[in-house]
């Protein structure tokens, strides 16, 4: 009823697909809008020749891992069917799978997204960015109630929003009159029908089947009407998919003792269907009324009866049986169905549903066997590191270490502070994390050296890096060189290679980043950590180094990966990274979008100083209070000790007092570090010196060693300010280009410089320049010429405009991303903000409107 426009919109999408421009369909609806149906009805009329895949997502309190695609696996390709059951991660079946689905034209149906697990949430993500061009059309329902900001689900919403390749379509609640064209000649009211309905379609249907006699009270009382009269056998069957997280397999059924009789009845009352996974409820609302009603202490046998069937068939689905022996009470079965549902959890990249399922392993009471309990503790560790939850993995590493220290595991103890020292890296706590690479090392003071012991050197050689000390990384790198000699491991050659070529990029080596390119090729197709650690670190310091065309090239790809590979520890420090990219070269949305991203939710400290500052400091310029953002940023510079990243947050405090004229008495403390020997900290070093010497606590630049400011810097010292200010733009950088020029005494150049930071949007720093120079008794200082996002007649902001023009070039958002260095994800960002701002609901209104007022030509 009242489908049509939807089911003609959905058409035009398997046409679409039909002709090589495929897409993703989210269907959305409340639970009972009828999703299920309509796509059904939709794939009876329109698949044609089409392969019709369809998966189903689970409530199971943790789901299966990449349930819908072992739904189909059977109508997938023999590699297809190798791979879901034997790859050892993620990005291989995705990849894959996604080949599969394109090698022919296929609708791919994923039923109940709101209850999909991760590793589906990020494979439908993986498919979103490749099916453009291929026969592939997937549809998706989901409930459309709002989901928590950190469910990958509502990740998953947020990029089909986005997405140029994706169609949301919305199932609205039935009308009046489709409620009284369903009422018929019943006698019954249809406006009070709708009332108590809502013109919920299942709720309708189901009031109506009570044929005229009065309305029960409640929807329930309406489901288990159907249920009256029925035998043993039929509620047997209703209790045991009660029990049940979806369906019962076919498979099953013998074994359970249902036969067709039965199922025959219960269908012919709308109380079960035949789904592509075996005998569900009609709906999940006919779950929900007959659980209500199971008697007492009915449910513990009926889950150990289902245990028992699976197990007699050989079900493999670790996920479901973890489900049944928790609430069996089966607390043996709970431990080891839930390490494997774990282990095939973090294959499928769903690594959040991996440290759950170990986290009720453990939770269900320690085994026998103390070198079992510290395995899985260290299982929890790392998928508790890789999802962001970094206090929970350095408590599971701790109790890991303490049972492997008891078992005199040399190996092992050697392992577990090295995995210490990375958490409490990435958790800000660098004493800590020297600590425990030095225990790492420590522990082989005797016996032979095995690869622990030259993972310990690298990440050692890392610390001293990141700390300023090229020389002591280097020292390092030779213990682990000579480790590596003798045990031929080639994870650990992987990491020499990559934290020797960080070093040549920080010593200024030309040759250090093509080298490290070089060897982040041999990174497997399922990019781990470690490489994706490689790509982090390329990037960072290009940034550090102002290398923004190569570094913004690299991060176009490498986020990307970070995502398929379900990295997400990675994925925010990548994208802080992008969001100083873009601060510094005067993006500040752009940039502010990237921060928000890393703040808004759940992220390592690691990842947070940059978008701090980022958001601080934009706030500070342009006219708001950035204090409390500083101030946090500068918390964690002085927990990591670590000039890279103590130097930039004291620059910002100084701009600060600078800009606001308020004393800071920790200034006078950070001259010192203007002349500390750090390596590679050129471009930083120099900034701090600039703003010191503005505030006249500068007076120590003279100190400054030939080469440790970067040339710009220097030329600003030296009092060269016009040279300075036209090697800063020559760098990218506006602001610092913008500021400078405006002292360099020169009218013009004071007005050009201005005006610079008038479209940039920097009216606090404009105005206090204004101000210095009026009280210096200049007589022709250029007012304030309002911004592109106040002159702008349509409130664009500048890079918004570049966006709005591209897509009057009938630009996608990939190619979008391609032609602007940003991800597809910042892209659909600024597109929904245009169309936002335009008062319009698709792109070629924006660009229509954009014309008329003139924004682009």
């Amino acid at each position: 009823m009242e489908r049509d426009r939807e089911l003609t919109r959905l058409e035009a999408h398997v046409d679409r697909a039909r002709a090589g421009d495929g897409s993703v369909v989210m269907v959305t609806g409340e639970a009972g809008a009828g999703k299920t149906a309509f796509v059904e009805e939709f794939t009876a009329r329109s698949a044609g020749d089409m392969r019709v895949l369809w998966g189903q997502c689970d409530p199971l309190t943790t789901p299966r891992p990449l349930g819908p695609l072992f739904d189909v696996v059977d109508d997938l390709s023999p590699d297809s069917r190798r791979t879901l059951q034997g790859a050892e991660h993620a990005y291989d079946i995705f990849d894959t799978v996604a080949r599969d689905l394109a090698s022919v034209p296929t609708i791919l149906v994923i039923d109940d997204v709101h209850w999909a697990d991760q590793g589906t949430s990020d494979f439908l993500r993986h498919i979103l960015r490749r099916v453009r061009r291929s026969t592939t059309l997937v549809v998706i329902t989901t409930r459309d109630e709002a989901s928590d900001h950190a469910d990958p689900v509502q990740h998953l919403r947020g990029d089909v929003a986005r997405s140029s390749s994706a169609t949301l379509i919305a199932l609205q609640p039935l009308s009046i009159d489709a409620v009284t064209h369903m009422v018929g000649a019943r006698a019954l009211d249809p406006v009070a029908l709708h009332r108590v309905s809502g013109g919920n379609a299942f709720y309708v249907t189901e009031l109506l089947d009570h044929d005229g006699r009065e309305l029960p009270p409640t929807i329930r009382d309406a489901i288990l009407a159907r249920t009256v009269g029925l035998d043993s056998a039929s509620w047997d069957v209703l209790n045991l998919l009660a029990c049940s997280p979806s369906a019962i397999p076919d498979r099953l059924l013998g074994v359970l003792g249902i036969g067709t009789d039965t199922l025959t009845r219960l269908g012919r009352a709308h109380l079960i269907r035949r789904s592509m996974r075996g005998i569900a409820f009609w709906h999940d609302l006919c779950r929900l009324a007959v659980a209500d009603v199971l008697p007492p202490g009915a449910k513990t046998p009926l889950h150990q009866r289902l245990i028992a069937a699976y197990d007699t068939v050989g079900e493999q689905d670790q996920a479901t049986i973890t489900y049944h022996a928790s609430r069996a009470g089966d607390t043996a079965r709970v431990r080891s169905s839930a390490i494997a549902a774990g282990r095939n959890s973090a294959r499928s990249g769903a690594h959040r549903q991996s440290a759950e399922f170990f986290r009720m392993a453990l939770a269900v009471g320690a085994d026998d066997d103390p070198a079992g309990d510290a395995e899985l503790l260290e299982l929890l560790a790392a998928e508790s590191y890789l999802t962001d939850h970094l206090d929970e993995a350095i408590d599971a590493g701790e109790r890991a270490l303490q049972l492997r220290t008891v078992a005199g595991d040399t190996d092992a103890v050697s392992a577990d502070h090295l995995s210490l020292a990375v958490y409490e890296w990435y958790n800000a706590n660098r004493p800590a994390a020297n600590h425990h690479v030095a225990q790492s090392i420590a522990v082989f003071e005797s016996g032979s050296p095995t690869p622990p012991l030259g993972h310990g050197h690298a990440m050692a050689a890392f610390l001293a890096l990141h700390g300023g000390s090229v020389t002591q990384a280097r020292a390092h790198l030779e213990q682990a060189k000579r480790v590596s000699a003798l045990t031929g491991d080639q994870s650990l050659r992987d990491r020499i290679d990559i934290v020797e070529a960080i070093c040549d990029i920080v010593d200024g080596e030309v040759s250090g980043r093509s080298r490290l390119l070089q060897v982040l090729t041999r990174a497997p197709t399922h990019l781990d950590e470690l490489f994706s650690s490689g790509y982090s670190n390329l990037v960072h310091f290009d940034v550090e180094q102002r290398r923004f065309v190569p570094a913004a090239e690299v991060l176009a790809r490498s986020i990307d990966m970070t995502v398929d590979n379900d990295l997400p520890v990675c994925h925010v420090w990548q994208l802080a990274t992008r969001s100083r990219l873009e601060f510094l070269r005067g993006r500040w949305d752009d940039a502010l979008v990237d921060s928000a991203s890393v703040l808004d939710g759940p992220s390592a400290p690691l990842a947070r100083t940059w978008p701090l500052l980022v958001r601080g400091l934009t706030a500070l310029r342009r006219g708001a209070d950035g204090r409390d953002d500083l101030e946090r940023a500068w918390e964690i510079g002085q927990s990591y000790g670590e000039p890279l990243r103590v130097l930039p947050v004291a620059a910002a405090l100084v701009e600060q007092a600078w800009l606001t004229g308020l004393p800071d008495d920790r200034i006078s403390g950070f001259a010192r570090l203007i002349v500390d020997d750090a390596d590679g900290l050129q471009w930083t070093r120099g900034d701090l010196a600039v703003w010191l010497s503005r505030v006249g606590d500068g007076n120590r630049a003279g100190e400054l060693v030939p080469g440790s400011v970067a040339p710009p810097f220097a030329r600003y010292l030296a009092g060269d300010v016009s040279s300075a200010a036209q090697a800063f733009g020559d760098a990218g950088l506006e602001f610092d280009a913008a500021v400078a020029l405006t002292e360099t005494g020169d009218t013009s150049s004071i007005g050009r410089g201005l005006a610079a930071l008038d479209r940039l949007g920097a009216f606090a720093t404009a105005d206090r320049i204004r101000r210095n120079l009026r009280a210096a008794g200049s007589l022709a200082v250029p007012s304030r010429r309002r911004a592109s996002t106040r002159s702008n007649a349509a409130g664009l902001t500048r890079r918004q405009t570049e966006v709005l023009a591209l897509m009057g070039e009938g630009l996608t958002n990939a190619e979008l991303a391609d032609r602007l260095y940003l991800s597809e994800k910042t892209v659909g960002h600024h597109v929904s903000a245009i169309l936002d701002r335009l008062a319009v609901t698709n792109r070629r209104d924006a660009v229509r409107r954009g014309r008329e007022t003139g924004v682009i030509d």
